[in-house]
């Protein structure tokens, strides 16, 4: 695979067990809040956070709203999700492949430049997009996040389709 920026690197994928998550649409100036709620809630219903905290970024926003899925991984192997009907439980959640880089400092300047150069090492390498943009921040709280971006290869559906024309 051709590499033409500096921090990007190629992941298998992204995977965590026992995963809680909550799909939301908010103003992009509220999602911390958002965070916050979700995780509170989390841990008021008695579950024990693993970590690390991550959220997919599901659509260009649109009038500053975003669509996002929060997710955190927890100790228990269960999640009770009748009393919490607007969340979800994962046993595994996987993702991959991906391409990975981070952000450091001025989060909302430097993620667009890390978002562009995500897609164009996709388009250089003739690959597609399959998931949406995962977000996964530091455990110990440091000043940068990861960004994840899951790809296909369009050339294994090439080859499918060429056999069938011959």
């Amino acid at each position: 695979m051709k590499i033409s920026f500096q921090n990007i690197q190629v992941e298998e994928k992204i995977a965590f067990q026992n995963v809680i998550s909550q799909r939301k649409q908010v103003h992009y100036k509220k999602m911390d809040g958002a965070f916050q709620k979700f995780i509170s809630i989390v841990v008021a219903s008695g579950y024990h956070l693993k970590g690390p905290y991550f959220y997919s970024l599901n659509n260009a926003p649109i009038d500053e709203i975003v669509d996002i899925e929060m997710f955190i991984p927890i100790y228990e192997n269960c999640f009770d999700t009748k009393n919490l009907a607007t969340f979800n439980y994962h046993t595994y959640f996987e993702v991959g492949p991906v391409l990975k880089n981070s952000v450091t400092e001025s989060f909302e300047k430097n993620t667009e430049q890390v978002y562009a150069e995500l897609l164009a090492t996709l388009e250089i390498n003739d690959l597609e997009i399959n998931t949406p943009f995962f977000h996964i921040l530091p455990r110990d709280k440091a000043k940068y996040t990861y960004i994840y971006l899951g790809y296909t290869s369009n050339s294994l559906f090439l080859k499918d389709t060429e056999g069938e024309r011959e």
